[in-house]
């Protein structure tokens, strides 16, 4: 069996999970692997790569969109104000005072306002500003930052965004193979008396198959935010578990032939 119809045969063939569960364990890792790498390009590859190629990459955005940016003499200044939203927090770079005032934070969200000499962490909800943290810049930026510095670090930016990538993918599989350890639980339970016969590892992959339409609707959803994210999680939970008990019933019935 190739590892197209294992994805296939998981997201719309239970009746097919019989066979699956029996297959060389080389074969179910691998089919993991790939849907936790499918599930972190759609959640966070894309959309971060759509992100950066919005604003043109990174190098653009130092050599250009930013104007330019010096810390010296535990001072930081930079000739125009700047301001981007990343993953919905706002980084605002005004260096007029020591400390961005209250006034420069006009919209709702999170807020890394960078002064000459602090960052300020807040959030700002129907224009009140809540302070979380005032951090000075002093030991946090390198003394003589510039613009070529921050170009020098481009590649250690994109290697960071890899490794982020990498943790969530890691992320999804914890999860995913938490709901498939608790959904386990309860099939194996059932498997017992049911005699139907399988390990405890057939039982656990015979669950995380069960959950792959449903996980793949909702990270999609959560990519594209198409529908609420609740309602999509419950639509999934549904489906992957009448995956799961619909397998465990052909494998029954199976059986009993």
């Amino acid at each position: 069996m190739t590892l197209s119809e294992q994805i296939v045969y998981a997201m719309f063939k239970p009746s097919r999970y019989k066979e699956m569960i029996k297959l060389k364990r080389k074969k179910s890792v691998l089919f993991i692997v790939v849907l936790m790498f499918v599930l972190g390009i759609v959640t966070f590859a894309v959309p971060t790569g759509a992100y950066i190629t919005g604003f043109g990459g990174f190098e653009k955005l130092f050599t250009q969109n930013m104007g330019n940016i010096k810390y010296q003499d535990g001072a930081l200044s930079i000739d125009k104000p700047f301001e981007m939203i990343v993953g919905g927090a706002h980084i605002l770079i005004d260096t007029e005072t020591e400390t961005v005032t209250d006034e420069k934070m006009n919209k709702s969200g999170a807020y890394f306002a960078i002064g000459s000499k602090n960052m300020r962490l807040a959030i700002v909800s129907d224009r009140k500003v809540s302070d979380y943290k005032t951090i000075s810049l002093t030991g946090l930026l390198p003394d003589g930052l510039d613009n070529n510095m921050l170009v020098s670090y481009i590649p250690g930016i994109y290697m960071y965004l890899v490794i982020i990538f990498i943790s969530t993918c890691i992320g999804f599989f914890i999860k995913y193979g938490f709901f498939a350890l608790v959904f386990s639980i309860c099939i194996n339970s059932m498997n017992k008396r049911m005699e139907l016969g399988l390990t405890y590892g057939q039982v656990f992959m015979l669950c995380f198959y069960g959950q792959t339409l449903g996980m793949i609707l909702v990270n999609f959803n959560a990519a594209i935010g198409l529908m609420p994210a609740i309602i999509v999680s419950l639509v999934g939970f549904f489906i992957s578990i009448n995956m799961i008990t619909m397998s465990v019933a052909i494998i029954h019935q199976g059986k009993q032939v």
